[in-house]
C-alpha cells in the first residue's frame, strides 16, 4: 500500500542475500519510528531476482518497492554503489536515508529527530561515519551505513557512489594507508589497547589523509565542496566504557560499532569484517549481537 500524500522518508538500502537481517530491521525502523505512516522502503536486490528468500522477508502492509539489480559477481563495494545509485534515482520523497541491512536504531524518534535539523538549513547531511579506527576512511561525514538527506539535493550532484579513484591514485592510497595502519600494527584490538599507537596513528592519518576511500566517495567529496553543515554521531572505542558497570556497550564496541548522537545511543552496526585490521572474535556472531541490542534496549527502558 502507498499514500503518496504522507510519504516523506524513503529509506534506502541494498540486499544481497539480506533476507535474514530485513524482517529485524523493517520492525525496528518502523518501531522506533513516531511517524511510521510517512516511510516508504526502497529494496535494491542486487542478486537481480534470483535471491527467493527476499519476498518471504517482508512483513505484510508494510509500505516497499523492490528494484532488481546486477551486482553478483562485481567486486562487493562496486556491486553495492551500482545498487545504492539506481536506489537514489528511483527516491520520489522529499527525504532519503540510505542504511546498511545490519544496522538496529535505538533512537526512539529517529525520523522526527532528522527532520527537525532541515527546519533551517536544507544543505545538511546526517549519519554515521566510518569509525576513527577505521583509518584511512572518512570520519566527519556520514557513510552509506547511515545517512539522511534531502533526495532532490543529492540528486542534482549528478554523482555516483563508486568508491575508487583512478588506477594510480588506488596503487598510491594502498602504499601510504600501509604506512598509516603500520602494516597490521594498527587494528582495531591494539589501537583500543594503546593511546600511543592511537595517537600515533591519527597523526599519520591527519597527514595523509583519505586512503581508503569507500562506497559513497564523489558524494561525499561533493558535500564538502558545497559545505553542507553535517551531524555525525560518535563510535567510541571500548575503552570509553567501563567494562563492569557499562558491559553490553564494552561488549558491542569491542566486537561491532556502536554510534551515538551527544550522549544517546544511536544505532549499532554488525559489519562482520573479514578484513584483518578490522575483525574481531565475535564480529560475525548475529544472535550475540542480538542478544547485546536486547541488554542495552532494556536498559535503556529502564532509564525513562
Amino acid at each position: 500500500m502507498s499514500n503518496l500524500n504522507l510519504e516523506k522518508i524513503t529509506v534506502v538500502f541494498v540486499s544481497f542475500r539480506s533476507s535474514d537481517h530485513l524482517n529485524r530491521l523493517f520492525s525496528n525502523l518502523i518501531e522506533k519510528a513516531d511517524s511510521p505512516e510517512i516511510i516508504k522502503f526502497l529494496i535494491v536486490d542486487n542478486t537481480n531476482g534470483e535471491d527467493e528468500n527476499l519476498p518471504t522477508s517482508i512483513p505484510d502492509n508494510l509500505n516497499y518497492s523492490i528494484i532488481p539489480n546486477e551486482g553478483e559477481g562485481l567486486q562487493r563495494s562496486i556491486s553495492h554503489s551500482s545498487a545504492l545509485d539506481k536506489g537514489l534515482k528511483n527516491s520520489e520523497t522529499e527525504f532519503t536515508l540510505l542504511v546498511d541491512p545490519d544496522i538496529h536504531v535505538f533512537k526512539k524518534g529517529w525520523d522526527t529527530f532528522c527532520l527537525k535539523q532541515f527546519h533551517t538549513n536544507d544543505k545538511m547531511v546526517i549519519g554515521a561515519p566510518y569509525p576513527i579506527w577505521k583509518l584511512g576512511k572518512v570520519h566527519d561525514y556520514p557513510s552509506v551505513v547511515f545517512m539522511f538527506f534531502k533526495t532532490e539535493l543529492v540528486q542534482s550532484f549528478k554523482k555516483s557512489f563508486y568508491p575508487f579513484p583512478g588506477n594510480l591514485k588506488r596503487i598510491w592510497n594502498s602504499i601510504i594507508r600501509k604506512i598509516v595502519r603500520l602494516g597490521g600494527i594498527g587494528n582495531k584490538y591494539r589501537l583500543n589497547q594503546f593511546q600511543i599507537l592511537r595517537y600515533f596513528c591519527g597523526f599519520l592519518e591527519n597527514i595523509t589523509g583519505i586512503t581508503a576511500p569507500d562506497t559513497g566517495k564523489e558524494i561525499i567529496e561533493t558535500f564538502r565542496q558545497n559545505q553542507f553543515q553535517t551531524i555525525t554521531f560518535k563510535t567510541p572505542y571500548p575503552y570509553n566504557f567501563d567494562e563492569k558497570e557499562e558491559k553490553p556497550f564494552f561488549d558491542i564496541a569491542r566486537d561491532f560499532e556502536i554510534y551515538f548522537q551527544i550522549d544517546d545511543p544511536f544505532l549499532t552496526h554488525m559489519y562482520s569484517s573479514g578484513v584483518y585490521h578490522w575483525r574481531t572474535e565475535k564480529g560475525s556472531d548475529k544472535a550475540y549481537w542480538q542478544t547485546l541490542i536486547t541488554h542495552i534496549e532494556n536498559g535503556l527502558r529502564k532509564e525513562k
